[in-house]
């Protein structure tokens, strides 16, 4: 179990960070960590692009953000339930040094997780900073080598051929297509996709996504008894 004082208590004296970035929760019998990644700095204009510059800049104003650039939480959960520890989702990894992110092997570690132990792990879905840590020397290197990974058949049927005429991702899109190829070439052989419903674990589970929920990094939804992603 997730103890939340253990959440809370730093493993060592020389710790990086007077506030470890993670918080434990209970959902009915499940135990549930949610550990930040770290910050993503983005060019505010990428947020809203459908919205006037003046309302998009006094939103920003009102909540005593910077005009030109939103930093953008990432956070990854590790669910324990039924015997099995589940990663969902794995950060950014080390897509740009100047990305204040790609803690998530470290803080893991902090936390007292074995990545190791891991028995399961779920992409909500295939953007750089949900699938980038699985690229990247600290977490790839310390996962078991075949540790199934979930993820709904639509994204790899997206991915494959994606279409970017509603929205090109404030220019990123040749980043994200690349980042996807690179980890659909390294874990094709360990990917276990499905089409509607899935349970990984007892109450742990999810489904098809939305196409146009793709956007929301908010995937993780607490509902009732059982952890569903969407």
């Amino acid at each position: 179990m997730f103890a939340v004082e253990e959440t809370l208590r730093p493993r060592s004296r020389k710790a990086e960070e007077l506030v470890p970035s993670r918080y434990a929760l209970r959902v009915g019998e499940i135990d549930v960590l949610v550990i930040s990644d770290g910050v993503l700095p983005l060019p505010a204009a990428t947020l809203a692009t459908n919205a006037a510059p003046a309302d998009l800049s006094a939103w920003l104003d009102d909540r005593l953000l910077a005009p030109d650039v939103y930093t953008w939480p990432l956070n990854a959960v590790v669910v324990r339930s039924g015997g099995r520890t589940i990663l969902v989702d794995a950060g950014i990894g080390g897509a740009d040094p100047g990305f204040r992110a790609g803690q998530l092997a470290r803080r893991m570690e902090a936390a007292g997780i074995d990545l190791a132990s891991v028995t399961d792990v779920v992409l909500t879905h295939m953007h750089m900073d949900h699938v980038g840590g699985l690229l990247a020397e600290g977490l790839k290197d310390r996962l078991r080598p075949d540790v199934p990974i979930h993820m709904a058949a639509a994204e790899v049927e997206f991915w494959a051929s994606p279409d970017f005429s509603r929205n090109t991702f404030g220019g990123m899109s040749d980043v994200l297509h690349a980042t996807a190829t690179r980890f659909l070439h390294a874990y094709r052989g360990q990917l276990r996709l499905f089409d509607t419903r899935h349970e990984v674990a007892q109450g742990v589970g999810g489904g098809r996504p939305r196409r146009d929920l793709q956007l929301d990094h908010s995937c993780n939804f607490l509902r009732h008894k059982n952890l569903n992603w969407n």
